[in-house]
């Protein structure tokens, strides 16, 4: 009687566990069928959404004056022609050798972490060529890093070059196109022997197909208008794709002349697309801000060039360094963090969280986007990352301005933070967020908490380093008449960001140029 009562008890017990399970398995089933079918319903309808996909035109809904298209929204409406907008290409670009030159004269009186980063974006492979009085060459790997088949290959390249070249004992550069591959090498001499010349040489083999730092970011690049993916331009181009052009220094800006007129303050700002952004050449925020300046101190004491290069990250800043310092700035404004919390700071911190969450991310839908706030990323462990690739490379940018006398300027970056918005804006940033950036690695609302760390912690830098500090986040509403999406500005945004910077710089720029000269403009 006990066997028959326990044995009972026993399929009691599973069957109510069964019972228990199938529910469990049909609420989950039916989360994850109504956060699909929530997600369906928001790209149907949500208004900003239909403005990305080219359905509706902003002037359709906001009441106010038609603004011209930006990032994506009804594009196929317009030819390039009406929006591609930019100066006359009238100055040369610089002499490759020159800028080789200088880039290596710095590369070599920096330390290994700068090389090695420097060399990963180029994609290089350093080694040395001797050349004796016999004109025979000798080619030694430095740490026997590159492969015997490549190794061997540019051997071959090098020894088709005319010997004179080397007997010179300067630095030259040399190109060739094997099977549909450019080769490039730099040849830079040092004279450690009499009866010899030595040459570092670097090789950079598939010129502009690369990202080794952003493979992502790589696959997304346009390769007509790169001459390195996500890190370099090429001069003087004009896309059709991306609707801008290009100066002779290969940025988003009017051609550039290197010698600076007399009395003249050279602003550079630098960042990723959050800088480059605008409808035209002439309506990205350095060309608002140079406006905004010269109103105040005259139309001949102030230039601002737009160095934003889409994409960037501070480590690729860490590694363009000397182009930066080639245009002789007197101060350089950053405008930065984005890509890095995106691409490497969340990334960083997924792949630390437990196997068993982030197969929950990958294969749910409703995990991901809704139960973010119950598997949070520790903040400790965020700060740490948000250290190790962003403030590390920050305070090198700062020593290395120092110490050239350039001054450094930090702004905030601009963020339409999720608790300020209606659930309309929230439903469009919450969407594009996950189509577009976070996907596993994080959500809109991650994105929003971690940047307003992020900001405080510049500020705190800034505080502590003695640096001009410009609050942007903190003037900037949080809206989609400002942000056509999570960091990128509409026009109305983009012009706000400069007059923001403008009120800053203006006091400081006084100690520097004096008093303005037929100001129409206050700094207030």
């Amino acid at each position: 009687m006990r066997s028959k009562n326990k044995k009972r008890k026993v399929i009691s017990i599973l069957g109510y566990s069964l019972f228990i399970l199938f529910w469990l398995i049909v609420i989950c089933l039916s989360l994850e069928l109504w956060e699909r079918l929530r997600w369906k319903y928001i790209e149907k309808t949500n208004k900003y959404v239909l403005i990305r996909q080219g359905k509706l035109l902003i002037k359709e809904w906001d009441g106010e004056q038609e603004e011209r298209i930006h990032y994506g929204e009804g594009k196929h409406l317009f030819l390039p022609q009406q929006i591609l907008v930019g100066d006359e290409w009238c100055e040369p670009q610089p002499d490759p050798l020159e800028l080789w030159n200088y880039r290596f004269h710095f590369y070599f009186c920096r330390d290994e972490p700068f090389q090695s980063a420097f060399r990963n974006i180029y994609d290089m492979d350093p080694f040395r060529v001797e050349i004796h009085k016999n004109l025979n060459l000798i080619f030694k790997q430095i740490n026997n890093d590159i492969e015997q088949n490549k190794f061997t290959l540019y051997q071959s390249i090098i020894n088709h070059i005319p010997k004179n070249k080397f007997l010179s004992g300067t630095s030259f550069l040399h190109e060739e196109n094997i099977g549909g591959t450019l080769y490039g090498f730099f040849f830079y001499p040092i004279h450690e022997q009499p009866e010899a010349y030595i040459y570092h040489t670097f090789s950079f083999p598939n010129k502009g197909k690369n990202d080794p730092l952003n493979p992502r970011l790589g696959r997304l690049a346009i390769n007509d208008l790169w001459d390195i993916n996500y890190f370099s331009y090429k001069p003087h181009i004009n896309s059709t794709e991306m609707l801008f052009r290009t100066n002779n220094f290969g940025f988003r800006d009017r051609d550039f002349k290197l010698t600076k007129k007399k009395g003249v303050f050279r602003i550079l700002c630098v960042g990723a697309s959050t800088t480059e952004e605008g409808i035209s050449n002439k309506e990205a925020y350095p060309k608002f801000l140079e406006e905004e300046l010269r109103k105040y101190f005259g139309e001949n004491r102030i230039e601002v060039f737009n160095c934003g290069i889409s994409g960037m990250t501070m480590k690729k800043h860490y590694a363009k360094l000397p182009d930066y310092l080639y245009l002789q700035p007197d101060m350089v404004i950053l405008y930065e963090g984005i890509n890095d919390i995106i691409y490497e700071v969340f990334p960083h911190a997924f792949d630390n969280s437990p196997k068993i969450t982030q197969l929950a991310f990958l294969l749910s839908h409703f995990v991901r986007r809704q139960m973010r706030s119950l598997l949070d990323y520790p903040q400790e462990e965020l700060e740490a990352y948000i250290q190790m690739c962003i403030f590390q490379y920050i305070l090198y940018f700062n020593n290395v301005l120092l110490s050239h006398n350039i001054d450094f300027c930090i702004s905030s970056i601009g963020v339409p933070y999720r608790e300020r918005l209606n659930q309309v804006d929230r439903d469009y940033y919450d969407y594009y967020y996950d189509k577009e950036w976070g996907w596993v690695n994080s959500t809109f609302k991650q994105y929003c908490d971690v940047m307003k760390l992020y900001n405080q912690r510049l500020k705190e830098y800034c505080k502590q380093n003695g640096l001009l500090y410009v609050p942007v986040d903190e003037n900037m509403p949080a809206s989609t008449k400002y942000f056509g999406d999570i960091c990128h500005m509409r026009q109305p945004g983009v012009r706000l960001k400069a007059q923001i910077m403008a009120k800053t710089l203006i006091p400081y720029l006084e100690k520097f140029l004096g008093s303005p000269q037929n100001s129409t403009a206050s700094p207030e």
